[in-house]
């Protein structure tokens, strides 16, 4: 039979990592955005054009991660409170164990 070992301070550092990485990809959308909605160049249709195509994209781009960002932090809340509830349950099982002996 496999046994399953897991460290609580690895998923707590995992969970660092994740909120890291999600401050790191919050401050690069928000540096990004302005430049996603860009004026037209000129006047004329292909500068227009050109315009909305990118004021499109941004539109797509900024709910898309935001929710990036939610899931990488949610993902992060969901690794510590797993990890609290393995030490509770380690600290639980040692202490049976101690009563037994």
């Amino acid at each position: 039979m496999p046994i399953l070992q897991v460290h609580p301070e690895a998923l707590v550092a995992a969970a660092v990592e994740l909120d890291l990485l999600a401050a790191r990809l919050e401050t690069a959308v928000a540096t990004a955005t302005p430049a996603l909605r860009p004026l037209p160049s000129g006047s004329e249709e292909v500068s227009v054009l050109t315009a909305r195509y990118f004021h499109t994209v941004a539109a797509s781009f900024a709910p898309a991660s935001a929710q990036a960002i939610a899931e990488l932090r949610a993902t992060a809340d969901t690794l510590r409170r797993q990890a609290a509830q393995y030490a509770a349950q380690d600290a639980v099982t040692g202490a049976n164990l101690s009563a037994q002996m």
